[in-house]
């Protein structure tokens, strides 16, 4: 069995993604480990990796499913990663190959049909935030192609 939360930390507004667009369905898939980067994915022999994504993929499906997120037709990905602590912060989108795997979950769990252009619109990465836990938080944003009111919310995080 895979240990998951099934719910996020509580974060204020200052600490987290919270676009203040009221017309826009938002949903956030929350898991509490922290996300491997590309550089450490290089290192690894083949059989860590594909365990690695199968935990993922596996871990998301089932955070996606107890969200109940229905069937959307479009959808933005916004990837916020969450550091313990400033030891080693990686570079924005380092965290690319989890955000995959995430996605894939978010495919098998049935929000999207696959994740091509024509359903997944836009994925955005912002830049890891310190915040005294690990974790990744996918936010989902249903039926956008024009992503322009998403991403100029994304300023208003800093």
């Amino acid at each position: 069995m895979i240990g998951f939360m099934a719910t996020q930390p509580p974060l204020s507004n200052s600490d987290s993604f919270a676009p203040a667009m009221s017309n826009i369905v938002h949903y956030e898939i929350f898991d509490d480990r922290r996300p491997w980067t590309a550089n450490a994915e290089r290192t690894w022999h083949f059989h860590k990796r594909a365990d690695m994504v199968r935990q993922t993929r596996e871990r998301f499906g089932w955070l996606t499913r107890s969200k109940k997120i229905p069937l959307l037709d479009r959808i933005v990905v916004v990837a916020e990663p969450h550091l313990r602590n400033s030891r080693s912060i990686p570079d924005v989108g380092a965290c690319f190959p989890t955000v995959k795997a995430a996605i894939d979950g978010i495919v098998d769990a049935g929000v999207i049909v696959d994740d091509t252009a024509n359903h997944l619109t836009a994925l955005v990465f912002l830049p890891p935030k310190v915040c005294g836990f690990d974790g990744l938080t996918i936010h989902v944003f249903a039926g956008h192609q024009d992503i322009s009111e998403i991403l100029g919310n994304i300023g208003d995080m800093a």
